[in-house]
């Protein structure tokens, strides 16, 4: 027996994670992979959205090898791996669990039969449902792929002129429209595995996820997991996950809004851990790799996890964003001790273009604390800290 593995990023180190599992391993991915040499096969593509050849190697491969799992990690092969589940017959999330989680206008059908609030919504087919949309909810409105992550391809549309923008657009198919909603964004981010075991851990977005667009700051930080609120958005993602068709194991990352009558919207789930910097946020609070303990619960290795348990520190992730602008000063580290990862990418006079995600960036930081409260006063410091040592200009300014 044998399991297959398709990896896009070596924060999931596959090999290492499964050394104690007594089957070997295949890996189908698009990057150099660390500890290539524990895996009996490797095939790499340049890129595993073009064509199928992911999906005839794998099956290549299973001609020859009994495959007795698919190990997806990324939200762009949850469908791939499910789709081969079906053809091979092997356990795992099924296609309409996958779908129902990728696609989210049957993510949010879900939740409208199950009584979940959710925004206003509707599959685009052509402009005339956005027209039709806003004429019956007005501005401002949201335009987003149905199948997108990590914010990229979201438009907000507030008036005529943003609409004409999103009019230019070669093709709406695969979008979707929602009424925009005004509020503070959280999300909560676990693992539940097959035996019912499950951690929850809530987060807050520091500032909008989408003020990237505008050269804004991104960021998240843990939160006190006993708070009344933290309490309801844990609640509330177990009630969507409910909502939907049942998988375990499942790894998950739920975004929910809090309006500013103190109602929860979700925004979005995803059947997979979260990305950016929000692992490694939840490593240092609950010191649990939630990447590690998902990708070996759907292995079949259950590892204790930490319920129940209260953060032994609390942590926040800030990235700086790209611009269209030239980048005149950039930090080479950061003075204070609270500070655990600085991590630069920017290149003083190089000019770059807008921000298409929020993982476009030129510098990542994770501060640490010892309280909620000392946390959100640090995260201040930090920030006017990057606000006199970050310095853009003009993208045709002159040495």
């Amino acid at each position: 027996m044998a399991i297959l593995c398709l990896g896009r990023s070596i924060k999931i180190d596959f090999a290492q994670w499964l050394k104690d599992r007594d089957e070997a391993l295949f890996l189908i991915g698009s990057l150099p992979f660390p500890s290539q040499h524990l895996y009996q096969a490797v095939k790499r593509l340049n890129d595993l959205d073009v064509g199928s050849q992911a999906e005839t190697t794998a099956l290549d491969w299973a001609a020859q090898t009994k495959f007795s799992r698919i190990l997806p990690h990324s939200e762009f092969d949850l469908i791939r791996a499910a789709r081969l589940r079906e053809h091979l017959g092997i356990a795992g999330q099924s296609l309409e669990s996958a779908i129902a989680y990728r696609d989210k206008v049957v993510m949010k059908e879900h939740m409208t039969r199950a009584g979940i609030a959710v925004a206003h919504f509707k599959r685009v087919q052509s402009s005339l449902d956005v027209l039709a949309f806003i004429d019956q909810h007005g501005f401002p409105c949201v335009v987003k792929p149905v199948d997108g992550c990590s914010s990229k391809g979201v438009r907000v549309i507030r008036n005529r002129s943003d609409l004409a923008q999103v009019f230019n657009e070669p093709t709406l198919e695969g979008y979707m429209i929602e009424t925009f909603i005004k509020g503070q964004m959280f999300h909560v981010n676990g693992v539940v595995t097959d035996s019912g075991s499950a951690f929850f851990a809530p987060c807050a977005y520091i500032n909008g996820s989408l003020d990237f667009q505008n050269a804004g700051t991104f960021g998240s930080r843990t939160l006190e997991p006993e708070t009344p609120l933290a309490r309801r958005l844990v609640a509330f993602t177990k009630s969507v996950i409910a909502a939907l068709p049942q998988t375990s194991p499942l790894g998950f990352h739920a975004e929910i809004f809090q309006t500013p009558d103190d109602r929860l919207l979700l925004c979005e789930i995803a059947a997979r851990t979260a990305g950016s910097l929000t692992g490694e946020l939840i490593e240092h609070s609950y010191g649990i790799n939630i990447h590690q303990a998902w990708i070996r619960a759907c292995a079949g290795i259950e590892d204790p996890l930490p319920t129940g348990r209260s953060p032994t520190s609390f942590a926040a992730s800030i990235r700086v964003p790209v611009r269209n602008e030239r980048l005149l000063k950039i930090p080479a580290f950061a003075p204070f001790d609270w500070v655990k990862t600085l991590c630069i990418t920017g290149v003083e006079g190089q000019t770059y273009a807008a921000a298409q995600t929020y993982t476009d960036d030129v510098l990542s930081a994770i501060l640490v604390a010892d309280s909620d409260a000392r946390l959100l006063e640090r995260i201040d410091t930090f920030l006017d800290w990057l606000n006199d040592s970050v310095q853009w200009g003009p993208s045709n300014l002159k040495d």
